[in-house]
């Protein structure tokens, strides 16, 4: 360290004027430079990737739903042609508006739609708009301004995606609500809105799911997050840019009144009555004919308006992280369904202890699994297994190796805390000292287990659980094993 020390109020934002002092400056600056393209890298690579989930997915799902009111409209022609027409043609027309939509680049589109408020996103349009703003800071770095205009166009497209499939969530719960209101009575069309109504589910579950992918933030992204939120430059910035800040008109200075003044004028200790009355004119705009009003009236208005944008903006935050309204589902959804194959694995490991038969000493099997869950209450999995040799007693305990397991598993919860779990094992149960033994397929001995599992937390990501299985083939190993297995494990 030494005379390396350094006193910073700020980086990320070197351009903007901030109070630093440096004693080793050249490698500093050097260093925020690299957090800055770093961050901005982070930004386009995570913008550039939600987009092309959406748009593909969107395609998707809207080609499904036009799919099945071509359908509908087909077989409504067959019972009435003039309805036929009047229901589904204006609307395949917009559907198709509405995918061709998703695709824009230009990131216009989404945002003359309007949409739901995302704090996420409100949070990386400012922070890149306050880096654009001092990108003087990045002079000297290859490509820095090229990637910087890169990252903030991703993040414009972004931003307009997510405003077309909040529209397009609204008009799929408006289009529901006709198809249910003029084709209830029809009911050889009812298989078809059942459909509908599932991909309208999924849809939206699927891009509150991205959402909240996207908001998992990145080391870098913490670190450039929370430096700038420190920076009073970036809190002015974000004050006067941010989507929230047009809610409340700001009240600007109060000591201006006496015309550039330090302080309103004071009469017996007290600002005077045409002094404050200046002030709030000032501090709450109004032009026309609200500039001649009264102040109390004024202040009023100005309540009002703000009260009319928080409701508003209550309504773009309803639901999970301002999600908008759910279409409310008339099936069990599958919310598995939306999430990634990663996000749908299960890990575990488990133990299990053996006395000592005959030749065999007592043992000690270790396994691992790894599962995918199906739905909300059932999983499936493979997993493989090692037993260790523990001797023979207290006074003869000796480690060896004594055999080797490969497994698959299903469980299904039964109630909350409950699972029932079943599973075939094959198990090698001989001494051995190299793999090519493992290659004697007689010597394997299978298992069918059925049984409960109780689980329990243990941490924040841990579970833990007791397994007591039944072996239906316990009596064909030689020698015979206990019926009644029972384990100690644990999920993450």
């Amino acid at each position: 360290m030494g005379n390396k020390c350094f006193k910073i109020q700020g980086y990320l934002a070197l351009a903007i004027s901030l109070s630093v002092s440096v004693c080793a400056q050249d490698s500093t600056g050097a260093k925020y430079k690299q957090w800055q393209q770093q961050y901005i890298t982070a930004v386009n690579g995570k913008a550039a990737s939600f987009n092309g989930h959406m748009e593909k997915y969107t395609g998707k799902a809207l080609e499904r739903i036009i799919k099945q009111e071509k359908k509908m409209q087909a077989k409504m022609a067959r019972i009435d042609p003039a309805k036929a027409k009047q229901l589904f043609t204006y609307s395949i027309d917009s559907l198709g508006k509405l995918e061709s939509a998703i695709k824009s680049k230009t990131g216009k589109i989404g945002r003359l739609l309007g949409g739901n408020y995302f704090p996420y996103l409100d949070t990386l349009k400012q922070s890149l708009g306050f880096l654009k703003k001092g990108r003087a800071a990045l002079d000297g770095a290859a490509g820095a301004k090229s990637k910087l205009n890169a990252s903030f166009g991703s993040v414009e497209e972004m931003e307009s995606k997510l405003a077309t499939a909040d529209k397009i969530n609204e008009y799929l719960q408006q289009r529901e609500a006709v198809l249910q209101s003029q084709l209830s009575s029809f009911p050889q069309l009812s298989g078809n809105l059942k459909k509908i109504n599932k991909e309208a589910w999924y849809y939206q579950a699927q891009v509150n799911e991205y959402k909240n992918t996207l908001q998992d933030e990145t080391k870098i992204e913490k670190l450039a997050l929370s430096t700038l939120g420190k920076i009073t430059a970036f809190q002015k910035f974000a004050q006067q840019n941010s989507e929230l800040a047009g809610i409340f008109a700001s009240p600007g200075s109060f000591s201006d009144v006496s015309g550039g003044g330090n302080s309103f004028p004071i009469v017996n200790g007290l600002p005077s009555r045409t002094a404050v009355q200046q002030a709030i004119r000032n501090a709450v705009p109004g032009t026309g004919a609200a500039a001649s009003m009264d102040p109390a009236q004024l202040l009023q208005q100005q309540i009002g308006n703000a009260g009319a944008q928080l409701d508003n903006l209550k309504n773009k935050l309803n639901g999970l992280g301002g999600m908008g309204n759910q279409t409310m589902p008339d099936f069990t959804p599958n919310t598995q369904h939306t999430r990634s194959f990663v996000k749908r694995l299960e890990y575990g490991t488990d133990l299990q202890f053996g006395k000592s038969v005959r030749y065999i000493p007592a043992t000690a099997t270790v396994g691992i699994k790894v599962g995918y869950k199906l739905n909300d209450k059932a999983s499936a999995g493979v997993g493989a297994s090692y037993i260790l040799g523990l001797g023979n007693g207290w006074n003869h305990i000796r480690f060896s190796n004594e055999g080797l397991g490969l497994r698959t598993y299903i469980k299904w919860r039964l109630i909350k805390g409950l699972d029932i779990q079943g599973g075939s094992e094959w198990n090698y149960m001989l001494r051995f000292n190299s793999i090519e033994e493992l290659k004697t397929v007689k010597a394997w001995q299978q298992s069918a287990l059925l049984g409960l599992s109780k689980n329990y937390k243990v941490g924040k990501k841990i579970k833990g659980s007791f397994q007591v299985l039944y072996d239906f083939l316990y009596h064909s190993h030689l020698p015979v094993t206990q019926p009644v297995v029972f384990r100690v494990g644990y999920g993450f």
